[in-house]
């Protein structure tokens, strides 16, 4: 098999179940495990450079989902390029796309060993918060403009998990914006400010013009977490749980 990767969570599933000898390009964006690094890098995971791709000569490319990168996924489907689509929004969806990837790759057992894993260590992680007191957590996307998680992401579940309360766990968006007054509005607990080296240098929430009107950022409760394991719905997702949950 030839599989180009652009999805960084699913390159991780399949170094995790021992397929990695599959693999003939990975995104840019695809820096785990290390080793990963080795391999071609045919550059961004949406917006896919079609013909860098191609020059691979894949028997398969996993895209992710999405309106922003839809005219990749009809790209490869206009030239005969086989591919598959993978939706990782909620944390439900990565079971299916462990097991899906297991079957398609011959690693059914490690596959199902990996979700047995990573599904034991999330129940871990809940038992140990069950009886905390739950902070009104503000989830913290670069800024600008204010962006946040809501009831259709993995992280509010992970959120909860971990011990928290989504403040915007009543919009049933994945990452919607929303404004200042609104986060005023909710007035949570507990900022949660996600940092990434590809990134570049995010401003802080009390740098930010007028963000000084939360509580969270006058008493201090703001907290860097780091975004690469979290922001990837797949075998680190365990760890960034307990980290959260720290």
């Amino acid at each position: 098999c030839r599989i180009v990767s652009l999805i960084p969570a699913a390159t991780e599933i399949i170094y995790a179940v021992g397929a990695e000898d599959c693999l003939v390009g990975r995104s840019a964006y695809d820096d785990y495990p290390p080793r990963v690094e080795a391999l071609p890098n045919v550059g961004r995971a949406i917006g896919a450079n079609v013909e860098r791709v191609v020059d691979r000569r894949p028997d398969l490319v996993l895209l992710i989902a999405g309106s922003d990168n839809a005219r990749s996924v009809d790209d490869f489907q206009r030239l005969g390029v086989p591919s598959l689509v993978f939706q990782l929004n909620r944390l439900e969806e990565l079971r299916s796309v462990i097991e899906r990837l297991g079957r398609l790759l011959g690693r059914e057992a490690a596959a199902d060993s990996l979700w047995r894993s990573i599904d034991g260590e999330l129940d871990r992680v809940a038992a140990r918060t069950a009886d905390v007191e739950r902070p009104l957590v503000y989830y913290d996307i670069p800024y600008p403009p204010p962006i946040t998680i809501g009831r259709g992401s993995y992280l509010d579940s992970l959120i909860v998990i971990a011990g928290g309360r989504n403040a915007f766990h009543d919009v049933g968006v994945p990452s919607p914006t929303i404004s200042l007054g609104a986060i005023a509005v909710r007035d949570p607990d507990l900022i949660l400010f996600p940092v990434a080296e590809e990134w570049g240098a995010a401003t802080h929430p009390s740098e930010r013009p007028l963000w000084s009107s939360l509580r969270a950022v006058r008493t201090g409760n703001v907290r860097r977490v780091e975004a690469n394991p979290l922001h990837r719905l797949g075998p680190r997702i365990g760890h960034a749980v307990w980290a959260l949950a720290e």
